[in-house]
């Protein structure tokens, strides 16, 4: 249950402050009130020691004191009451009485008549009191926002508690006044997170509460032009013993009313489409129809804001395939429901989830620009475009290895195969006359082309990593179709007579690279470590090599690279490196 602290008040008494938290206790005179020798009443001016405040500030105790008095008559001075006057007949005694509080403050006359039953005649004293109603603070708190920031503009709010902390929202309306209305207002912090609340009171009749806004907030502008916000969140709460029961609230030219559950927090959220809400110029708060208002009537207000549904995030992928006009998109939106393609072309459309498209087969390249829109829940949309190309020539691509044949001896050969980055030697191997028998074609010969060398001063370490300075690493980077089957063929030899160990290292990477330890610590779409040690390619009648043909599938953008090495203790040479589609 939420727990009240006495609000605070003040007590004005002929010039006097009295607060709640004055001793009350009067002192009894030490003078009797009954006795022989009375010949009248003795009733001095009234005290303000006499007179204290309790409650809300608005009830008013007074224990009025004198000699040979019976009773006293005391007239509270509300002149809107039957029930102002109150009677004392014991000695000693004291009259209250709970003043309105529907009033920021009042001033009243209070009236004591003293009366004797020896037929004296009575004696009348009186004093001012002011009375000034308090507020009582709420120590509760509703719970906070879980909206992101980014769809939120705060009217009212501390924003979202993280680790013990609120958070600010970003965006707040500017211009706003939290005081235009007649209600009191006021503002107090709640709890160790100090929490603000907004309390406004004296909610009786017609006594509004008002937040004006200057300039108006135009709701299809929120977010920027064109970006509007879709709700109104309120937070409302009241002790319908000093507050109120049922609330109406007026915003946009229209009006709810909202019931509220005794001490506990309200949300309200109020939809400006189905509302046909375009503009706020003020934000209207009043006791509700047939509602109750008690005592100071108040109503506790936080987390105020306008707030827009999370878009939808609209992602898709598709098979792209050289020469292939068919297509078919795979959706990967989030937060989606609903969803519409435009194919680029002028023609095709589609509202599938996961739709396949058949464009136009002329036998040409073509290149469209499809556009993916997503809607969310409340049927605002977002959208992707995307490049996509088909057509073109027949069959998946065949790439170029550039100078796959070794066969020139000098720089430009070399340049061919370099990786960018290398803590190894900048050159990929050496230009060597003992390369494989046969051409780069396949046929042969019978004697001998050239091809690439790796001795054991540029060979790598067992793992693959660079020797500083020494290690060879030969790299190209090729493009293939996507997501298609390939052969990757070479020649290796090594010269016998060597470790057990020695290999020649072959590999697909999938991707390209610039840096020769990221190459060599990526997984590979395909690798070999070659070890047949049979002598140089022309060795006894050119059976030396060792033919590796390895298939691989491409990755989804076709970008790889072909990645060679050598770890060896005895010179080792490759040669004719092809890579083209599987049959």
């Amino acid at each position: 249950m939420n727990l009240l602290k006495k609000g605070i008040f003040a007590l004005l008494i002929t010039g006097a402050i009295v607060s709640c938290e004055d001793d009350d206790t009067i002192v009894d005179p030490i003078e009797s009130t009954s006795g022989t020798g009375l010949t009248e009443i003795t009733f001095p001016e009234i005290p303000t020691s006499s007179v204290s405040a309790s409650g809300d500030g608005t009830i008013i105790t007074i224990r009025p004191q004198g000699l040979g008095i019976d009773s006293y008559v005391v007239d509270f001075g509300d002149l809107n009451s039957t029930s102002d006057i109150v009677t004392i007949i014991e000695d000693a005694g004291t009259a209250s009485y709970d003043y309105p509080n529907d009033i920021a403050e009042g001033t009243y006359t209070i009236t004591v008549t003293a009366k004797s039953d020896e037929g004296f005649p009575d004696v009348v004293q009186t004093i001012n009191v002011t009375v000034v109603p308090g507020i009582t603070a709420v120590l509760s708190a509703p719970d906070s926002p879980i909206i992101l920031d980014e769809n939120v503009y705060a009217i009212f709010s501390d924003g979202i508690v993280s680790d013990g902390a609120f958070i600010p929202y970003t965006n707040t309306i500017s211009g706003s006044d939290f005081e235009d209305g007649d209600a009191e207002y006021n503002e107090v912090e709640v709890g160790d997170i100090k929490n603000k609340v907004t309390q406004y009171s004296k909610l009786h009749g017609t006594i509004a509460a008002s937040i004006s806004f200057n300039p108006a907030i135009v709701i299809a502008d929120v977010f920027g032009t064109g970006a509007s916000a879709d709700y109104i969140h309120l937070d409302l709460h009241s002790v319908h013993d000093i507050g109120v029961d049922k609330v109406k609230i007026t915003l946009g030219g229209k009006t709810f009313e909202q019931t509220l559950i005794n001490d506990v927090w309200t949300g309200l959220d109020i939809d400006f489409a189905s509302e046909g809400i375009t503009q706020i110029d003020e934000i209207t708060l009043e006791l509700g129809a047939s509602g109750t208002a008690s005592n100071e009537a108040t109503l506790n207000v936080d987390n105020i804001y306008l707030y827009r549904e999370s878009l939808s995030v609209p992602e898709f992928t598709f098979d792209e395939v050289a020469s292939d006009y068919d297509v078919t998109f795979a959706n990967a939106s989030e937060l989606a429901t609903s969803y519409s393609w435009d194919f680029g072309d002028g023609i095709g459309s589609s509202t599938e989830e996961n739709p396949t498209y058949s464009y136009n087969d002329d036998g040409l390249e073509m290149t469209y620009m499809v556009t993916l829109t997503t809607t969310n829940f409340i049927n605002k949309t977002t959208f992707i475009t995307k490049e996509v190309t088909v057509g073109g020539a027949s069959g998946p691509i065949n790439p170029e290895i550039i100078h796959g044949d070794f066969n020139l001896d000098d720089s430009a050969m070399s340049n061919a195969w370099k990786i960018a980055n290398t803590t190894g030697n900048s050159n990929p191997f050496g230009r060597s006359s003992d390369g494989s028998c046969a051409e780069y074609d396949g046929t042969d010969d019978g004697s001998k082309t050239r091809g690439a060398k790796w001795s054991s001063s540029q060979s790598a370490n067992a793992d693959g990593t660079a020797v500083a300075g020494d290690t060879r690493y030969a790299y190209q980077a090729i493009t293939l179709s996507p997501n298609t089957d390939y052969i990757f063929e070479y020649e290796y030899a090594i010269v016998t007579g060597g470790a057990e160990t020695n290999s020649v290292v072959a590999s697909i990477l999938n991707g390209h690279y610039s840096d020769s330890a990221e190459a060599v610590a990526s997984n590979a779409l395909v690798a070999h470590v070659g070890t047949e040690s049979k002598g140089k390619f022309a060795d006894n009648s050119c059976t030396g090599g060792t033919t590796m043909k390895l298939q691989f599938r491409s990755n989804s953008v076709g970008e790889v690279a072909i990645f060679i090495y050598a770890v060896t203790d005895k010179d080792a040479y490759v040669d004719n490196v092809k890579v083209y589609p599987a049959p």
